[in-house]
């Protein structure tokens, strides 16, 4: 009975350690003798050597020997003997040591949960699964980092329904996660994390250390959604930034350790999962299944086992379509007041005080994602004194996204209703459109770093990346119009009273009945509007090389040590713009093109905010293929040339950067202070005012950042940190880049005398960092048995905060030219803002005082509370506070339910992320969006087939939460309603042993 418990004991905790069976190993007996040679390190990453060097399994809790430093071990020995050596001193013991394997377990007193008593009086089969591993793995991260940190191991992410990096990210406390930025494209999945309430832009991502290049125009946040979950072993939210650490991180950077070989043993697992989501088929029919395929493999070779190898490959199709609503655009024009003399007004107290919507748009989208993944990594460990590895991987991404639209948009003439929530827009136009919007990303990396001890205290680290990330994006918009008036020289719409409509608003969302509904329900009432193609490419480079010496500042040691180190890191982005437009050539042109009948598809819907009418749904084939076969029906419009040549910009940015570090170690303290010097040289080429004449930017800074931690072990279970330090939030790249565009315009002075404006938008390279101030504190209960009860207290004081801000001039000298008067928009340092907040983790892997059955569950539950806010200068030049920094929510909860008996293990998952804004308004307050609170609900079910084979099934979303913004006064008023699916998997998961 012992016996069979123990091998069955064996196999669990071996899975839970990560370290699948090295079944190619030789099988010899745990007293012949091999020669060794282990690196000092990880007791976790020792015992695996000693596994892999032998041939012997070992079986360990992972929690007891992981963040144990050990000393090196060589020579020829036992494994049996290698294995007391390692453990000397430590609270575990050999239990059993035979010809196959070695079992170590806790002392009695003192045993984890992560293994279990070898005999059993029922004589039950004990499974454990990854969901312990997960959570102990994460906390010994948190436990032995001197930083504040808070992580979610890879088999956490395994075992939910979690697709990417973004999505797993959000289990951890203080993360919130966001979803696309362009409102002109689906809103179903998640893109961004946001650390501690501080947008993404603001934090760098970086896989072992090393900076993933991101193409975006503007925006420096990575695209986390492309980055797979097999790429690594841990997702680390570093939220004390030292001053190793590039400091563009005000809120914290995302780290994404990859996995190693060395770390996990060989071994092979793959997964396939097939699925489909209710949204699946509610505008194209055919488009419904889901599929996720992934697989990893490692190993070690050589002779003496020194060269190790993880590969590993994704491929994922998802598919989604919605019937959206955004009754508005972008800046929240969708809704206006009028006064009393029926004028349209932003002024809600000039108003009647009734919101009217003046543009309601319907949207039906259909996406198909598929992004592939492969890495791979190379190590070489000779020796103790030596290791290097080498990292690359390929992401790529393309999105078929098609979006059809049905647009109200009245003329003036306004009529208020019975009530405050009716009235009716005398007359207008109505649109159907499509765009499809192809895009594709695709992003190179590559990390090379290598490790020599000079001496046995002097520590040498060197490493290079690169990376190289491209976007492109080929949209064709096609539209279609009522009261088309098309001459030889121009094409525009008249509003006729047909198309005008009259109004109810229910529950912040106007809902439409048009004049004569009959009328724009006739496609043939439809002309051709437009044909527009627009071509966006963007690239970026991120190429660093980093070193750094140290004295005695290894974890293990004690004492004073030191630490010297310099970085360079040199960033190019480029974007461009092709921008063309045609339309009918003339009024018998435009009968030849046809009306809206000719292009329509047979499937038809019916709009959200306006049910009487038909949606047509525009065939982008037939709509192409007219343009193509009869360029002579069109003509094309020349205006196109200057917003593509205002899109333009090319930047070069080059950072060095130099550090010291100065640390006491001690048994139960630690204290750490840096000083870093950041240097930074921007140059920016632009085009001027619509043509190709270029403008050369350019801009210097350099800050010297002072950063401090302590940690302090007031007990063996209790761990005390504090930390302070200075970070810098780097302007986007289009506010370097936004190309100079004016206007000169005739207005009249005070006097009645006339006069000219000349108003001016441009970049500004002259802009400094952002700058905060950053304070911590936390305390952690480490309850053993995979337990912990954490708080952390944290708040960050921001100056330079950027926004643009428009300046008006007298006299202004411009291109040889004086102006009496001008003004000039551009973005600036004009502003300050602060967020402050707590976070509280409790996290026990197994509640075992509970009777019975009940004691194989455990429990995550973290919460996080904000409290920010930031002072933004209208455009009148007063200050107004918003009372929360851009996508900072004010609560982020987790809470995750598991349970693991024999075989099935069942897991609950929730996460809810409250209210945050989105943009703002600098003319009126209630234009200002904000994302609602949103709760998702996930769940995973498993059964071990066979100790290699696992049967599993997801429900992601499992109650069909939608995103929504809103605006006005009180929030009342709906910006954007985007419905998302519940998706459900079912698949296998292998887990086969190595062959010999």
């Amino acid at each position: 009975m012992l016996r069979r418990s123990t091998t069955i004991l064996l196999l669990s905790t071996a899975a839970i350690a990560a370290m699948p069976v090295p079944a190619f190993a030789a099988r010899s007996a745990a007293t012949a003798r091999v020669r060794f040679d282990i690196p000092a390190g990880d007791l976790a990453a020792a015992l695996n050597a000693v596994a892999r060097q032998s041939g012997i399994r070992i079986a360990f809790p992972y929690d007891r020997a992981a963040g144990r430093r050990v000393a090196g071990l060589k020579g020829e020995m036992a494994a049996a003997d290698a294995v007391r050596r390692l453990v000397a001193g430590t609270d575990l013991k050999l239990v059993v040591a035979d010809a196959d394997h070695i079992l170590l377990a806790a002392e009695p007193s003192q045993q984890a949960p992560s293994v279990e008593t070898a005999a059993s009086d029922a004589g039950e089969e004990i499974f454990v699964t990854g969901y312990r591993l997960s959570t102990r793995r994460a906390l010994a991260s948190k436990r032995k980092s001197d930083q504040v940190i808070d992580a979610v191991s890879q088999d956490e992410v395994s075992q939910l329904p979690d697709v990417n990096i973004v999505e797993a990210a959000r289990r951890i406390p203080g993360l919130s996660v966001i979803s696309e930025r362009d409102s002109t494209r689906g809103h179903d999945n998640y893109q961004y994390v946001t650390i501690r309430g501080l947008d993404s832009r603001y934090n760098l991502v970086t896989v072992d250390g090393a900076q993933v290049a991101s193409a975006d125009a503007s925006y420096r946040g990575a695209q986390l959604a492309m980055l797979p979950a097999t790429l690594v072993s841990e997702i680390q939210a570093i939220k004390t930034v030292t001053a190793q650490y590039d400091p563009h991180a005000l809120g914290g950077q995302i780290n994404l350790v990859s996995k190693s070989a060395f770390d996990t043993g060989p071994f092979v697992t793959a997964q396939a999962l097939g699925g489909w989501t209710s949204q699946g088929g509610k505008v194209v029919p055919d488009k419904r299944a889901n599929l996720r395929a992934s697989a990893t493999a490692a190993t070690t070779f050589g002779s003496a086992h020194q060269f190790g190898v993880v590969l590993s490959g994704e491929y994922q199709r998802l598919q989604a379509s919605a019937l959206a609503s955004l009754p508005g655009d972008t800046g929240g024009a969708g809704w206006t007041y009028y006064t009393a003399a029926g004028a349209q007004t932003a002024n809600i107290a000039a108003s009647t005080g009734r919101a009217v919507p003046v543009r309601v748009q319907d949207y039906a989208f259909d996406v198909q994602r598929e992004r592939y993944s492969v890495n791979g990594k190379l190590e070489f460990r000779p020796g103790d004194r030596f290791e290097a590895s080498l990292f690359g991987g390929y992401y790529r991404e393309r999105s078929d996204e098609d979006r059809y639209e049905a647009l109200a948009l009245p003329a003036a003439g306004y009529t208020p209703g019975a009530s405050a929530d009716t009235g009716k827009l005398n007359s207008g136009n109505y649109q159907l459109g499509l765009v499809a919007q192809p895009e594709t990303r695709k992003t190179w990396f590559v990390n090379g770093s290598a490790r020599y001890a000079i001496a046995d205290r002097l520590k040498l680290r060197v490493g290079a990346s690169d990376s190289d990330a491209t976007y492109n994006q080929n949209r064709w918009m096609y539209k279609w119009n009522t009261g088309m008036v098309i001459t030889a020289t121009s094409a525009g719409t008249s509003n006729q009273p047909a198309y005008g409509y009259g109004y109810r608003v229910v529950g912040g969302e106007p809902i439409i009945t048009l004049n004569d509904a009959a009328a724009a329900a006739n496609p043939a009432n439809y002309g051709p509007r437009y044909w527009r193609n627009i071509v966006a490419d963007i690239t970026n480079t991120v190429r660093t090389l980093r070193g750094d010496l140290g004295w005695n500042f290894d974890p293990e040691d004690r004492g004073l040590g030191l630490n010297l180190g310099v970085n360079h890191t040199l960033t190019r982005v480029e974007n461009t713009l092709d921008y063309r437009e045609w339309f009918a050539k003339d009024a018998a042109s435009a009968a030849l093109i046809g009306t809206l009948d000719r292009y329509a598809q047979p499937m038809v819907l019916t709009p959200i905010m306006a049910p009487g009418i038909n949606f047509y749904l525009i065939d982008a084939v037939k709509a192409q293929g007219v343009l193509v076969d009869h360029p002579d029906w069109f003509r094309q419009s020349t205006a196109r040339v200057a917003d593509s040549n205002n899109a333009y910009f090319k930047l070069r940015e080059s950072i060095a950067a130099g550090y010291g570090q100065i640390r006491w170690r001690a048994d139960r303290f630690n204290l750490q202070a840096g000083l870093r010097y950041d240097d930074t040289a921007v140059d920016v080429t632009t085009r001027v005012n619509g043509t190709s004449r270029t403008l050369q930017r350019h801009r210097d800074y350099g800050y010297a950042l002072p950063s401090a931690v302590a940690t302090f072990d007031a007990t063996a279970a209790i761990k005390l940190r504090a930390g302070v330090s200075e970070t810098i939030g780097r302007p986007d790249y289009g506010q370097y880049g936004a190309t100079t565009t004016y206007s000169v315009n005739a207005v009249t002075n005070p006097d009645g005398s006339p006069a000219s404006l000349l108003t001016i938008t441009q970049g500004n390279a002259a802009l400094r960092p952002r700058r905060a101030w950053n304070y911590d504190l936390s305390a952690e209960w480490y309850l053993g048995r995979g337990g912990l009860v954490s708080a952390a207290l944290f708040r960050k004081d921001i100056t330079d905060e950027i926004f643009t801000k428009t300046i008006s001039y007298t006299n202004y000298a411009f291109e040889g030219t004086t102006y009496q008067s001008a003004t000039v928009s551009q973005p600036v340092n004009a502003s300050s803002a602060r967020v402050q907040g707590i976070e509280v983790q409790l996290v026990q892997d197994k509640l075992d005082f509970l009777p019975g059955p009940l004691r194989d569950l455990g429990v995550s539950l973290n919460a996080s509370w904000l409290d920010g806010h930031f002072d933004f200068v209208m455009s009148n030049g007063s200050n107004r506070r918003i009372g929360a920094l851009f996508n900072q929510p004010d609560h982020i909860y987790n809470a995750s339910l598991f349970y693991s008996r024999g075989p099935a293990n069942v897991r609950f998952a929730w996460n809810r992320i409250g209210a945050a804004p989105v943009s703002v308004d600098s003319g009126a307050a209630w234009r200002d969006i904000w994302q609602d609170a949103r709760d998702q609900i996930d769940l995973q079910g498993s059964y071990y087939v066979t100790p290699w084979l696992q049967a599993t099934a997801q429900v992601q979303n499992l109650t069909k939460a939608p995103f929504r913004a809103r605006l006005g006064e009180q929030r009342e008023l709906l910006q954007t309603r985007y419905p998302v699916g519940r998706t459900l998997w079912f698949g296998l998961v292998f887990k086969p042993g190595v062959a010999k």
